[in-house]
């Protein structure tokens, strides 16, 4: 993948703004989103699996197509030129075009988003500013949903700043790809583009597998766009809890909105990162100047689930440090990147740092906890401050209930004294309450949103 050697110590190439878009469209096996594969030939990413997009040009900050956007474009936080590029790139990838005529005005298919006649999208390769000048268009920039912001990892000779967008096209929209740029495309749902990666049949890069496990268990675009955000918070959070434990949040996590998940880092000299869920590299940046502070270094990288709100940063992060990367089992079905698999029980890390595992299975079939040697209990979306979410269809409420049953009776009997949630405060208040109102939850099959919640 182009990486650079272990040993090559130039700075990194600094990364070129992008945009890319997902998209969706309604169908009767459920949402699909269309995947692109890119040629063989070309430079970056040939042969994989992608959506659409490409890097922001000069010209998709023109005043004359800002002045067809939609939204508010004046705010900086809007993106209107990456929202631009994403539109653009998508025009000339595949040949639609998300734009719609004035009011009274019929495209010349008739369709909405507008997708021109077959045989326009090659006959001239028109620039998106001449189209939408010759047709009076506007750009529905503001139908895109922002859900992940990517950077491609440092050791890269090509590198970009990737914002990822989602939006919906109708089920009859008809794609003209381009073949310079598009060897072929598929429409498939997030779950069987992910099988058919685990099978081997499609290549994908982590920003495109972790986008589709967002949305894997979204009904609808309303669901990914009521339910889903880029996190962005003010500030990267930091909790000390004790000499070995830290609390981290990051500022650009994916996930539900206002749920930020919590990164936590195990021990001084030897850490153990657990759930580095933010995939920026300030924050990935942050972790690994808060374990050098201490003249620490990174042992190992231990996930709780496999979301991306808890995994999303663990690819780029094993990457910088060559740590290792473990997961419950079954977990690295769902990833494209190397991880290793824990047994029940299994110790990670040394010293301060050393915890083990315990399978907390309900959330995710593959949910772990972790027990630190003070009595810390790293648990996860397995318990957080409010009731957890069985995610379907793996998820299973009764294996949700033995686990918050275990986790009961370790913090009666003393032998967990204290809890780290994956969301929420850094240590839950009162445990043995978070585990009645989530155990009444479960009785009562009506938990409410927490943790990484499907989309609704």
């Amino acid at each position: 993948m182009e990486r650079r050697a272990a040993d090559d110590r130039r700075p990194p190439v600094e990364p070129r703004p992008a945009a890319t878009i997902v998209l969706v469209r309604s169908a009767p096996g459920g949402l699909e989103v269309l995947l692109t594969r890119r040629p063989d030939s070309m430079a970056f990413a040939g042969g994989l699996h992608v959506f659409p997009g490409g890097r922001v040009e000069a010209a998709d900050s023109d005043p004359r197509l800002v002045a067809r956007a939609r939204g508010p474009v004046g705010d900086p936080e809007f993106q209107v030129a990456r929202r631009i590029a994403a539109i653009r790139e998508t025009w000339e990838e595949v040949g639609v075009l998300l734009a719609v005529a004035p009011v009274g005005a019929v495209p010349p298919d008739g369709r909405a988003p507008y997708v021109p006649a077959p045989g326009a999208r090659s006959a001239g390769d028109l620039e998106l500013l001449e189209l939408a000048e010759r047709y009076d268009l506007q750009l529905m920039t503001d139908a895109l949903v922002a859900i992940a912001r990517w950077t491609t990892p440092r050791s890269f000779p090509r590198r970009f700043d990737a914002q990822f967008f989602v939006a919906e096209l109708p089920p009859d929209a008809v794609l003209e790809p381009d073949p310079r740029e598009v060897a072929s495309h598929t429409w498939l749902t997030p779950r069987a583009a992910l099988a058919a990666m685990v099978d081997g049949t499609i290549g994908m890069w982590p920003p495109t597998s972790t986008t589709l496990q967002r949305l894997e268990r979204a009904t609808s675009f309303a669901a990914v766009r009521d339910g889903l955000a880029l996190l962005r918070e003010a500030a990267i959070g930091r909790t000390r809890m004790a000499d070995a434990l830290v609390v981290m949040t990051g500022r650009s996590a994916f996930g539900p909105r206002g749920r930020p998940a919590n990164t936590v880092l195990v021990g001084q000299r030897n850490v153990v990162v657990v759930d580095p869920g933010d995939p920026d590299a300030t924050f990935l940046d942050a972790i690994e100047a808060e374990v050098a502070g201490h003249g620490g270094r990174i042992v190992a990288i231990a996930l709780t689930h496999v979301d991306p709100g808890h995994a999303a940063g663990s690819e780029e992060l094993g990457a910088r440090t060559g740590a290792p990367i473990v997961v419950g089992r079954g977990g690295a079905a769902s990833l494209s990147w190397q991880v290793t698999e824990l047994d029940d029980g299994a110790s990670i890390g040394e010293g301060d740092g050393a915890m083990v595992a315990v399978p907390t299975p309900g959330h995710r079939p593959d949910h772990l906890a972790f027990l630190t040697g003070d009595g810390t209990l790293i648990a996860g979306d397995a318990l957080t401050d409010r009731p957890t979410v069985i995610l379907p269809p793996e998820g299973d409420r009764a294996l949700q209930r033995e686990a918050l049953a275990m986790i009961a009776r370790l913090v009666e009997d003393g032998t967990v004294r204290r809890i780290v949630p994956g969301h929420g405060p850094a240590v839950l208040a009162d445990p043995l309450a978070a585990i009645a109102a989530a155990e009444a939850a479960a009785d009562s099959d009506a938990a409410a949103p927490a943790g990484d919640e499907p989309a609704r």
